[in-house]
């Protein structure tokens, strides 16, 4: 039963990874008055922190319930 807690892990993780990616589409990319680059750039480093947090509990899940 304690499995199933990694496998809610992953989904929300899924689902944040799946939100920041939404998110940086939808901010898009500007450029200012001076020529810089404007852009949530945080957001695609976090997008894939998510994306491995995910792989690594939904692997563990699948794993423990193997294991049974």
């Amino acid at each position: 039963m304690a499995s199933y807690r990694y496998l809610v892990l992953a989904l929300i993780f899924f689902g944040l990874s799946v939100g920041c990616w939404l998110g940086y589409e939808l901010a898009g990319a500007t450029v200012d008055e001076n020529g810089w680059l404007v852009e949530e750039f945080v957001l695609i480093p976090l997008a894939w922190l998510f994306l491995l947090l995910g792989l690594v509990a939904g692997g563990y899940h699948l794993w423990a319930k193997r294991r049974k």
